[in-house]
């Protein structure tokens, strides 16, 4: 389920997105162990931090996008 980000000013959507990219490239660049380490665990490593931070960049993004076209259709 996506958040809804239609409350917020353009504005504030693009600095929510570049601080939302900026945590995406950080949970994507931070390393999550060696290969071995999840069978030594006997548990792979949870990446939801990663998938949190990608599903927020992706909602944000989209919302944009969708603001974008309806100004476009306005034209």
């Amino acid at each position: 389920m996506m958040a809804d980000y239609s409350r917020y000013k353009t504005e504030t959507l693009v600095k929510m997105r570049d601080r939302a990219y900026e945590k995406y490239c950080a949970e994507t660049t931070k390393p999550q162990g060696n290969w071995g380490d999840g069978m030594r665990l006997a548990k792979l490593p949870t990446l939801s931090a990663w998938e949190k931070a990608r599903e927020r960049y992706f909602a944000i993004d989209a919302e944009l996008k969708r603001r974008k076209k309806v100004e476009n259709e306005k034209l």
